[in-house]
């Protein structure tokens, strides 16, 4: 009889856990979103930060390198948002007609990228600050791969 009960109680734990599972994927994904939505932010502010400041002051601070870094950690963080979402299925989509978060990431992903390989590759702080200003950080932004690879 006590065997009984304790395999009628592992089954509902097992049942009830199961149940939570989709749950806990689902808040670990908006974690995983909630940690890149702020590293792009922080990235934006840097990009808005290198617009208003002088070239002495950009030269200085580093904001090159400063940027830089930002973009990786932007990255980083938006690569693991996607992880994310692709071992959540389509249940982590967006409502019909919109685009789903993992479609946005993508596409950010994908300039913030483009924005790094630019910005690595320029040598002068003149040209690196003027690049950054370009820099367009905003989810509906269309990629700016001309003007990125003319830099």
């Amino acid at each position: 009889m006590n065997s009984m009960k304790v395999v009628v109680i592992a089954g509902l734990f097992s049942i009830a856990f199961s149940a939570r599972v989709p749950q806990l994927a689902a808040q670990s994904c908006q974690d995983d979103q909630a940690m890149a939505d702020a590293e792009v932010k922080a990235t934006a502010d840097m990009v808005d930060t290198v617009k208003k400041e002088s070239q002495a002051d950009f030269e200085t601070k580093f904001h090159q390198k400063s940027c830089l870094n930002k973009l990786t950690f932007a990255l980083s963080s938006l690569n693991e948002a996607l992880s994310c979402l692709a071992k959540a299925g389509p249940a982590a989509g967006a409502p019909a007609g919109e685009a789903s978060p993992k479609d946005n990431d993508t596409k950010l992903r994908d300039r913030i990228t483009q924005y790094k390989t630019a910005l690595k590759s320029t040598d002068d702080a003149k040209s690196a600050k003027a690049l950054i200003a370009t820099f367009d950080l905003s989810l509906a932004a269309p990629a700016k791969t001309a003007e990125v690879a003319s830099h």
